[in-house]
């Protein structure tokens, strides 16, 4: 096999995490909302009211930079085509390094933030259920 069916094969499994992470965070704000809002909404004490807080932005933010890192990866694809078009010594790949380094930071980043989110909605079922 060779390197570049590797490379598709990586980019193929960090776009379906991507896609889970995305699907996981808007699925949970969708709950939140739900949770909150309605007449029969239950009374929430001070933690659990922080702890649903903040779950609800970590998750927002999630979305967000899968957003932006989508845009970010449709930019860089953009820029390789049109580098691909251009003479071999007119091409710049400069600004594709700049996008891959970018998208890996976003990438990393959503974990981070899918994580605290996860974190802070598990401590709010903890404190609701204690």
């Amino acid at each position: 096999m060779s390197d570049t069916n590797f490379h598709a094969l990586a980019k193929d499994a960090g776009n379906s995490l991507k896609a889970y992470i995305l699907t996981y965070a808007s699925g949970a704000t969708g709950v939140f909302f739900l949770s909150l809002s309605g007449k029969d909404a239950p009374q929430y004490s001070g933690s659990q009211k922080i702890f649903l807080l903040v779950g609800l932005i970590f998750f927002v933010v999630t979305i967000a930079i899968c957003l932006y890192e989508l845009h970010i990866d449709a930019r860089r694809f953009f820029n390789i085509a049109k580098q691909n078009s251009l003479p071999e010594d007119q091409q710049d790949w400069a600004l594709n390094e700049f996008y891959k380094r970018l998208r890996v930071r976003l990438l990393y980043s959503s974990y981070a933030t899918v994580a605290m989110a996860t974190v802070a909605s598990v401590a709010f079922l903890i404190a609701r259920v204690a």
